[in-house]
């Protein structure tokens, strides 16, 4: 017992498993099909791109097998794992009502264990400066602000901003009607999260001087006011100054009250020695004047300020689906499209040019094209092809092609460019059966040679290689799969052209009881695995 508050639900201590837009169903943790690592198969490319881990990608199937692949390929985790800078998602709310593009009703536990399982995967992508925003309203907010605190601790909670989405009700049949939704922020760790902050040039108002060379700036009383500003509160800040005709100054202000000074004596001293204390000649109470030292503070070349966390002057959902409804024309649009200016702010203040998004909930796409119109790169995710191909690509593509004249496009002087790669997540390399309570998995027949050796290499995180024998490298561990038997013979042939220093894995689907002796008398650290019984160690199942 550590008195830890945590959340509980029922199966809270069982993985979630996900069976596309069919629903979910609860398994045990150890379970291969909530274990796997899916592939990504290239299915379109749209625009300008490399072809590699670094292109814009559109992930067609479930967040959770696109966020386990970008964590465990090895590919995909050296561009991603622990780089990505912004994840904002705009989950199922759980309001119990069903869309015409997609279900918003999960019993309670079911959507705090699909959430969980995301939000523990989305932690390790993170940046140590990046941040994650969760999109949600009254439904699930509190449950969930509890949950992020348990996975990415109570010290790395940003900030709960309010976003109003409406200004009328969209019924006049309850009596209350909300206006408002919310987005929980929670940096990678504690402070870590750095803000930019919000350009404000009303700001320069507050600074009515100019000097000599046309710099704004205002002087500040060197005696200290407010919060912790008496004398007695810091003795060691009460000294006398000398003024210019030799007079001696206390920080007493005009109500005979005595101050401290907003500087230590030695901070005080060289700000002298440097004649950057600025003395005026003020009337003094009872008559006369008294010399009154200031302080000169220069206005910043950009100015700025902090931004508020009530948002009421960004466009709300009505405006949004007319954004859509103008992108993507003839379909029924989505009934709560959030608006491109509620993601420029949130990828301005979280990110910079360059930097990865990542939105595993994707929609409509909005967020994936305000990233692609701010010249940040982005990975979004959409479970639904149909939506994917009446929304999501349609409306991306129209951004790369410079033809989505809404949005941000003009204020971010947007005109096209760039491209994406279009991915779907491959089908499970594996059928599982459940015989008297012992799951038995097998490879499923579709399966080839080529997808069961990129299917391995990403369960056992290696990295491809173009090589006669070895499929994939993993430090000084060469990865060789065999679609048939792993005898000594074939071992002590993939044993001889190992390098110096090197040891082998050999995953084959069919293993010779010398298989393993002979290979580790060969090179000693190597060993043979059956495929798929040890890609997935259980305690308590039968494998085959």
């Amino acid at each position: 017992m550590t008195g830890r508050l945590t959340l509980t639900w029922a199966n809270k201590d069982r993985a979630l498993l996900s069976h596309g837009e069919s629903g979910y169903e609860w398994v045990d943790r150890d379970d291969p099909r909530a274990r796997e690592v899916r592939l990504l198969d290239e299915i379109g490319r749209v625009g300008e791109v490399a072809g590699d881990t670094s292109d814009n990608l559109l992930i067609r199937g479930d967040s959770l097998d696109a966020l386990r692949a970008l964590v465990h390929t090895p590919e995909l985790a050296a561009e991603y794992r622990g780089k990505v800078k912004l994840v904002y998602i705009d989950p199922p709310f759980n309001t119990g009502q069903a869309f015409k593009h997609y279900d918003d009703s999960l019993e309670h536990s079911v959507w705090l264990g699909m959430m969980r399982e995301r939000l523990v995967l989305i932690k390790e992508l993170l940046s140590p400066e990046g941040s994650v925003w969760v999109h949600l309203d009254d439904a699930e907010m509190a449950y969930c602000k509890v949950l992020m605190d348990e996975i990415f601790g109570r010290q790395s909670f940003v900030a709960s901003f309010v976003w109003q989405k409406a200004d009328s009700p969209s019924s006049n049949n309850v009596p209350l009607a909300s206006y408002h939704d919310f987005i929980l922020v929670y940096g990678a760790g504690e402070r870590t999260f750095r803000a930019s902050a919000m350009e404000d040039p009303a700001v320069l108002d507050a600074f009515p001087g100019v000097s000599d060379d046309g710099v704004r700036f205002r002087d500040r009383l060197l005696r200290k006011n407010g919060k912790a500003s008496l004398r007695t509160e810091r003795p060691s800040m009460w000294f006398p100054i000398q003024a210019p005709d030799g007079e001696v100054v206390f920080p007493i202000d005009d109500d005979g009250v005595e101050r401290r000074w907003a500087y230590s004596a030695d901070s005080v001293a060289s700000l002298l020695a440097s004649n950057e204390i600025i003395w005026k000649r003020r009337p003094k109470r009872g008559g006369g004047e008294q010399w009154v030292p200031y302080t000169r503070e220069f206005a910043p070349e950009t100015p700025t300020r902090p931004w508020p966390t009530l948002w009421s002057d960004v466009l709300m959902n009505r405006q949004a689906k007319a954004q859509v409804k103008k992108i993507v024309q003839g379909v029924a649009t989505f009934d709560t499209p959030k608006p491109e200016q509620l993601l420029e702010r949130v990828i301005k203040i979280s990110t910079g040019p360059g930097d990865v998004v990542l939105d595993c909930f994707a929609g409509s796409g909005t967020t994936a094209a305000v990233a692609q119109k701010m010249g940040r790169r982005w990975v979004t995710v959409e479970l639904s092809e149909s939506t994917a191909d009446t929304f999501t690509k349609p409306r991306l593509t129209k951004v790369v092609a410079g033809e989505d004249p809404g949005g941000i496009t003009e204020a971010a002087g947007w005109s096209g460019g760039g491209g994406f790669r279009d991915l779907r997540i491959a089908p499970s390399a594996w059928e599982v059966h459940t015989a008297e309570g012992e799951l038995d998995v097998y490879r499923a027949e579709s399966v080839s040679t080529e997808t069961l050796t990129r299917s391995v290499a990403a369960q056992l995180g290696y990295q491809l290689i173009d090589d006669p024998v070895f499929s994939g490298a993993r430090g000084r561990s060469r990865l060789a799969v065999i679609d048939g038997v792993a005898d000594a013979t074939a071992v002590t042939d993939i044993a001889s052209v190992l390098a110096e220093g090197q040891t082998a894995l050999v995953a084959a689907t069919s293993v010779t009881d010398d298989a393993q002796t002979t290979l580790r008398d060969l090179c000693k650290g190597s060993r043979v695995i059956r495929i798929p019984r040890e890609l997935f160690p259980r305690t308590t199942a039968v494998t085959r």
